[in-house]
């Protein structure tokens, strides 16, 4: 992963705006003395009830701009778990703030962006399965947890028709 939100070459420049909001989300502001940038996203992401979503909601810009451009479908999910995985540690404060400071999802997403508008056979970006692992995973908890609540529910409104008065047949 390169340090800098630089165009390899002119195609890249079909990517302007997504250059620009990956640079102010992720990069536009440095630490002095130090090599460390942010952007501001993490700066958003601290804004009590709701400043997550308004920084997901500025990063999809890069994700709809992949889309206009005709990235494949999997490198799109890979973006979108990208912007995913950030949204939702963001949702812890501090810690997420801070992993938004270290994991750059916008940069990310820019450059799997460039890296195949600037090959010459339309080559996937590199960018693992972990995000969609991840999506997966929080899919499967939000799935079993919604089970057991089913079944918790179920189980209590089987006892209280069993054992209430109210539903006892008169003799």
């Amino acid at each position: 992963m390169t340090t800098e939100l630089e165009p390899k070459d002119e195609s890249s420049a079909r990517a302007r705006t997504s250059k620009k909001m990956a640079w102010l989300l992720d990069e536009c502001i440095r630490i002095p003395g130090t090599n460390i940038k942010f952007g501001l996203d993490p700066i958003v992401g601290m804004i009590p009830g709701g400043g997550e979503f308004i920084a997901t909601i500025a990063g999809a810009t890069v994700l709809g701009e992949a889309g206009k451009k005709g990235i494949p479908f999997r490198t799109l999910i890979r973006m979108g778990g990208n912007m995913l995985v950030n949204a939702l540690l963001g949702l812890f404060p501090f810690f997420g703030d801070l992993f938004s400071v270290w994991f750059k999802s916008n940069k990310r997403n820019y450059e799997m962006l460039t890296e195949y508008l600037d090959s010459d056979d339309g080559k996937e970006a590199k960018g693992g399965w972990w995000p969609i692992l991840f999506v997966m995973f929080i899919l499967g908890t939000v799935l079993v947890i919604n089970i057991a609540v089913f079944a918790a529910l179920a189980i209590t409104a089987h006892w209280i028709v069993n054992k209430s008065v109210l539903f006892t047949p008169p003799v």
